[in-house]
């Protein structure tokens, strides 16, 4: 997904090259679909749960990969997707039309703004990455998304904490400084960087603006060498920390030459035979009853 900002089309996102992220988003959603177990891993009768549901909306859905699989599997299902790159929109949209999915839409839109959606509107409003949208943005958004709920709908949100825990000491030290950057620039609610703090937010989030019967999920994707995610993943980190690297050195959280020593470090390092690697999701997911 890519974020949202507060000013009509400025784009205050953390990566500027849209192209690079657009591909990397891309086989990033393939990547996670498969390792964390399907498009709705906390369910565990997925096809039972979405048997009801007729509307599916995916905010900030980026390249708009897990909206397109649900239309897929789903095909009873009329799916909605929104970001605000017209780049991705694009592309979503011509993967749709390339599939002959009549059931799969996507257009232009910037969360922190009204919503181009009626009222009570969607049985299952989703969003993952959500956190760059910015701290401060989190009550308004969540409150919109709750207003395009319908009764009895459900609104979905998944974070990570992290990006991943490892045995690599220069993607450990990337870590501390992509987090510290990440607090600088305003996008969690750590008050030292250690840690975003945004999963535990979620349910509060969900809370405030009306949602019950919450319930918690927790998905680990297992990237160590030697397993299927290993490969994609370790390419999506690489690229991940190439890109952002003009918003790390913007804000003051390192230097080009360490971040370049750093880089050199990862490569060797994640290709190491006893390289492991957890990556946690948080997935929270709230019922709007009335």
């Amino acid at each position: 997904m890519t974020p949202e900002s507060s000013k009509g089309d400025d784009n205050k996102y953390f990566i500027t090259d849209s192209d690079a992220e657009l591909a990397r988003l891309v086989e990033q959603e393939r990547a996670l679909t498969r390792a964390l177990g399907g498009l709705l891993p906390e369910q565990t009768d997925q096809a039972a749960f979405v048997e009801p549901l007729q509307r599916v909306l995916d905010a900030a859905c980026g390249s708009g990969g897990w909206a397109i699989h649900l239309a897929q599997t789903y095909p009873h299902l009329q799916v909605m997707g929104f970001d605000i790159d017209a780049n991705m929109i694009g592309y979503a949209t011509t993967q749709a039309t390339a599939g002959k999915l009549e059931n799969a839409s996507f257009q232009v839109m910037n969360a922190l703004l009204s919503l181009d959606y009626p009222d009570n509107f969607f049985d299952l409003v989703n969003a993952r990455f959500l956190s760059v949208i910015g701290r401060s943005a989190w009550p308004q958004v969540v409150q919109e998304l709750f207003r395009v709920t319908r009764p009895g709908g459900f609104i979905r949100l998944t974070e990570a904490e992290d990006n991943s825990v490892t045995t690599s000491p220069a993607f450990e030290r990337m870590e501390v400084i992509v987090l510290n950057a990440f607090r600088l620039g305003g996008f969690t609610f750590s008050s030292t960087g250690r840690s975003t703090a945004i999963p535990p937010k979620l349910p509060s989030f969900l809370r405030n603006v009306g949602c019950q019967k919450i319930r918690y999920h927790a998905s680990m994707v297992d990237w160590s060498i030697g397993t299927p995610a290993h490969a994609p993943l370790a390419e999506d980190f690489k690229l991940f920390f190439r890109l952002l690297q003009p918003f790390l050195i913007g804000v003051g959280a390192a230097t080009e030459e360490e971040l370049e020593q750093l880089h050199r470090d990862i490569e060797i390092e994640l290709l190491a035979d006893d390289f492991c690697a957890f990556w946690t999701f948080y997935t929270v997911l709230g019922q709007k009853l009335c």
